[in-house]
């Protein structure tokens, strides 16, 4: 072959070997960023103000995401680019600072980027990837005229669930979210369970005066969850407050975090952390989940779960 020719293929066989190399890297490092194949997951969140009642007709003054404690659940998948949309519709400056998402520092909602924590009429956007799957949550991160930690206390939080790409569109029916968490009252502290609070001496009183299927009909009517007995049924746990928390299911079924028996059916719940749980209930009930700091039960720490 000519030296011409040999030259002349030069531009070929380096292209050819571009090529080869960007597709090894894509095939070693699948995490690399691929915006092109993204799905685009965008949600709309209002700062705002709620009254909840809370037990012994105490109204809680909450500050809320779309107006609920815990604000709206973000369900994702890997892979996704995640944008959410904030509008303050308070009198104070808020934000969204999220756990688990990857973000450039305009996204972070602190004080490290002020601008990233619109003022009261104002709209922000923050934009993150899902780049791993679990269990994390969003929060306000604002001081304005008091504490991060009042700002999260008072209702500004939410769950975010990552699911693993082929776990995608997920089934959510059997799942439940939980936020354990102090309530800044007028009283002083209320402890909460997803902004809410019931007391296992009212349930007593309910059976008492209504029998056991009763009580049954009347909480099912009240819209306590009723799910079927053996189903697997996924727990999304986060301690949100200030204070040590723990989750305890009655019944005596097996409870797995990351696939490990929990001893004791106890989840240990730390300021900050969360577990996801997994259990089946056995057999049909009213059956009882609280804070196992039984003080803290006794203070209106409890929710329920029907099987039937």
């Amino acid at each position: 072959m000519q030296p011409q020719a040999v030259l002349s293929k030069w531009p070929v066989v380096v292209v050819a070997v571009v090529l080869a190399f960007l597709l090894g890297i894509a095939v070693m490092f699948p995490g690399a960023p691929r915006t092109a194949a993204q799905s685009v997951r965008e949600f709309w969140l209002s700062a705002q103000g709620a009254q909840i009642q809370l037990e012994g007709g105490v109204i809680w003054d909450a500050w809320t995401y779309n107006g609920t404690v815990p604000g709206p659940t973000l369900r994702v998948r890997v892979g996704d680019l995640v944008r959410i949309h904030l509008t303050n519709n308070m009198d104070r400056i808020h934000s969204v600072h999220a756990h688990g998402l990857r973000y450039a520092i305009e996204s972070d909602g602190s004080q490290a980027y002020p601008d990233s924590m619109p003022s009261p009429g104002e709209t922000y956007t923050y934009t993150y990837e899902a780049t791993r799957p679990g269990l994390f949550y969003y929060h306000c991160h604002s001081s304005d005229g008091a504490t991060i930690s009042y700002h999260i206390l008072k209702g500004l939080y939410g769950a975010i669930i990552v699911y693993p790409a082929d776990q995608w569109p997920p089934d959510p029916t059997y799942e439940f979210v939980q936020f354990f968490a102090e309530a800044p009252t007028d009283p002083g502290l209320a402890y909460v369970i997803n902004g809410g609070q019931a007391s296992e001496h009212a349930l007593r009183d309910l059976v008492n005066a209504q029998g056991y299927a009763g009580a049954l009909q009347t909480l099912k009517d009240a819209g306590v969850r009723v799910v079927p007995v053996n189903q697997e049924l996924t727990f999304y746990l986060v301690g949100i407050g200030n204070e040590y928390h723990s989750w305890h299911m009655h019944g005596g079924n097996p409870v797995y975090v990351n696939g490990q028996p929990a001893e004791g059916d106890v989840i240990a719940l730390g300021p900050g952390s969360v577990a996801t749980a997994k259990v089946k209930l056995a057999n049909p009930g009213i059956w009882l989940i609280h804070c196992h700091l039984v003080f803290h039960a006794d203070a209106g720490m409890v929710t329920l779960v029907i099987a039937e």
